[in-house]
């Protein structure tokens, strides 16, 4: 009985641990960016409820990118303001784009960790973990149409982009 109660325990005590650190890593302090998505059919009859978007830092631009797009597994993207800017509902924001690609991780700020999806006979994108998230039937952003919204997001201490909320464009 005692090996049991301590078996829960430590099951309870790692779930605990976990659901703290994974709301601790999404409200860290870290800068917000705007990125602007690129059209996609988000409809599919058969996968259920989601929302499907294409950002244009899934095809990096910058120093080195394209070779590292075409020979590695994962690079780094460095994402910068560069004068461009979209008009939401309350205010107009600045609009990141990517400006540089590494293949080791970079210090500083600003640089987002991302996979390498090759495509046969199409070109090679970077997946950030953003592109594809399902939702409830009720939520509001299922309509979200590539192109059309603005995604929020931060970068996680892991380099990880983390989606915080998607801004209808006007």
């Amino acid at each position: 009985m005692n090996k049991l109660k301590l078996a829960l325990g430590a099951q309870l005590l790692f779930f605990l641990v976990w659901a703290g650190w994974l709301m601790t890593s999404k409200n860290a302090p870290s800068e917000e960016f705007y990125l602007e998505t690129t059209p996609v059919d988000p409809r599919d009859l058969l996968a259920g409820t989601f929302v499907a978007l294409n950002y244009q830092i899934g095809v990096p631009q910058g120093d080195s990118c394209r070779g590292l797009m075409n020979s590695a597994l994962s690079l780094y993207v460095k994402l910068e303001h560069k004068g461009r800017t979209a008009r939401i509902e309350t205010e107009t924001v600045p609009i990141y784009e990517s400006s540089g690609c590494s293949a080791k991780e970079p210090g500083g700020a600003g640089w987002a960790r991302a996979g390498i999806q090759p495509a046969f006979g199409g070109r090679t994108t970077a997946r950030y973990g953003i592109e594809k998230f399902y939702l409830n039937e009720n939520d509001p952003r299922k309509d979200a149409v590539s192109g059309s919204v603005i995604a929020r997001v931060k970068i996680d201490g892991r380099h990880q982009l983390v989606l915080l909320d998607l801004v209808k464009k006007f």
